[in-house]
């Protein structure tokens, strides 16, 4: 009888087309892989403004893993449940066909078959199965039974070499539109007026053996639910136990005062640990930004309110005295004040600037004879019009290292333009860059009154400037310098310039250049 072709399982990661003909444990698997792909294989939310949730990723992996452990021991025990019931029953099958084949005798040279009841009883154990037996003699001679038994393929299974007392073998086949199963015994014979084997074909319908096969089966499953939702508990409270140091984070940050940015204290786990040392160092930096913060704005408001305070009382005066006899003398007090204003605007735009690109840019290769040039040409139209000479001298070729090229250049300004500022008329602005084994320098020379050394400290402290400083200014010039200086691991030193003058000079270290 022809079985029908299986009917093809179409697998997707959205699940399985079953049909009725599907067997079971395919479509199983199936279903699993497909969970499985929705849980683990998913790298985005399924919509943009969803995060993914790294928990239920985990849970959903677990379950899936549970699931596919699951249906491999359901496999597993229903494989061994078909084998161990065929084996029970088959050495029924075989106990009682061996009882059968013991009761032929041959009297007066004719096979007798007496047929035991005690045979029939040991397979009537199995109260839903029909039992069908076969008995022939020597040259497969029909002797009493089922003539019509379905037999195996000629030979098939029993030994071809030598005689054996007893062979025998097992197979299925269908009889009756019943699945049974069979097992063929031969005897061999060896009286004196017959030689030959004798043949027990016996038979048994398999139902009992299913229902062996699926009570072992369904306990296997009964212990794999327990033990799976066990797991699945044991999962949940895992996952649950390793998130706990995330969630306390969650909430210790979200109960927080929005200024209050105090280290994190939580449970020290070493797989957080290194996130929560990563938060403290993120909150630390961000405290030490407001705070230089608070004491720029503090100290911004102060500088920006003394040209403001004189720009009011030079207005108070023309105001109350509009017959003045020297209104000239007021008004340049009035630009004095607003240039003062100007600078100290301009100056602390650009500290803020600076400050930015330092916190945010990342330093590429740059040349630094280049970047000094460029400076000196910006300047040198100002140095003419101050009536300076500004001369460049580059002595190293290869002075590549990694920079901000805006923010040194803004160095560099800051030096020439203060040094030209406090140069006398027909002075001398020199800039040299030069290099020894391990650093690069650039020195700015002047001939002005330079600097005292007990001020050679204060002078890079913002919005300082030495009681003998002349002209407008805002005492930002040297802050800038030493900010991106220090950025650029490179040092500031203010030395004597002879015979009289100030020499500025910095040095970067070659270590960072090849870096």
């Amino acid at each position: 009888m022809n079985r029908p072709a299986p009917t093809p399982l179409s697998c997707t990661s959205r699940g399985c087309a079953k049909s009725s003909r599907t067997p079971p444990f395919r479509y199983a698997l199936c279903e699993v892989w497909g969970i499985w792909r929705n849980a683990m294989m998913t790298d985005s939310p399924l919509r943009p403004d969803q995060p993914v949730s790294l928990r239920n990723r985990l849970i959903l992996g677990a379950v899936a893993l549970i699931l596919v452990l699951g249906t491999l021991a359901i496999i597993a025990i229903d494989g061994y449940g078909k084998r161990a019931a065929e084996l029970s029953y088959d050495r029924l099958l075989a106990s009682a066909a061996f009882q059968i084949a013991d009761a032929i005798h041959v009297r007066d040279g004719v096979v007798d078959v007496d047929l035991p009841v005690a045979a029939f009883e040991t397979l009537a154990l199995a109260r839903d199965d029909r039992v069908f037996y076969r008995i022939s003699g020597p040259r497969d001679a029909y002797l009493t039974g089922y003539a019509d038994l379905p037999r195996p393929e000629a030979d098939q299974g029993f030994s071809k070499g030598g005689a054996r007392l007893i062979q025998q073998r097992f197979f299925t086949s269908r009889y009756l539109d019943e699945p049974v199963r069979f097992i063929v015994l031969r005897r061999l014979l060896t009286e004196a007026d017959i030689t030959g084997y004798i043949t027990v074909q016996l038979g048994q319908t398999i139902n009992a053996r299913a229902d062996l096969a699926e009570d072992i089966t369904g306990k296997g499953l009964q212990l794999i639910a327990i033990a799976s939702v066990i797991a699945l508990g044991l999962l949940g409270y895992g996952i649950k136990r390793a998130f706990s140091p995330l969630d306390q984070i969650e909430r210790e940050l979200a109960a927080r005062n929005p200024t209050d940015l105090t280290p994190l204290h939580v449970t020290p786990i070493k797989e957080t640990w290194r996130l929560q040392q990563t938060i403290n160092h993120f909150m630390r930096r961000l405290q030490d930004t407001l705070d230089r913060m608070q004491r720029y704005t503090g100290e911004a408001a102060h500088q920006i309110r003394t040209p403001l305070a004189g720009l009011r009382a030079a207005l108070q005066n023309l105001r109350d005295h509009p017959d003045i006899d020297d209104p000239k003398l007021v008004y340049n007090r009035i630009m004095q004040s607003v240039d003062q204003l100007n600078t100290t605007v301009s100056q602390l735009l650009n500290q803020a600037t600076i400050t930015h690109r330092l916190q945010s840019e990342a330093l590429r290769r740059i040349e630094l004879n280049k970047v000094v040039k460029e400076a000196c040409l910006e300047l040198a139209s100002h140095a003419i019009n101050e009536k300076v000479e500004l001369a460049f001298e580059a002595d190293a070729e290869d002075t590549t290292l990694p920079g901000d090229a805006f923010a040194l250049k803004q160095l560099f300004r800051n030096l020439i333009e203060n040094a030209v500022r406090y140069s006398p008329v027909n002075g001398v602005v020199e800039v040299r860059v030069y290099q020894n084994a391990n650093r690069f320098f650039v020195e700015v020379k002047d001939n002005g009154p330079g600097i005292p050394v007990e001020f050679r400290d204060k002078v890079f402290a913002r919005f300082y400037r030495t009681p003998a400083a002349a002209g407008v200014g805002s005492g930002l010039g040297l802050a800038i310098v030493r900010e991106i200086a220090e950025r650029h691991n490179a040092e500031v030193g203010l030395m004597d310039n002879h015979p009289q003058g100030l020499t500025v000079r910095v040095g970067f270290r070659k270590e960072n250049a090849r870096g």
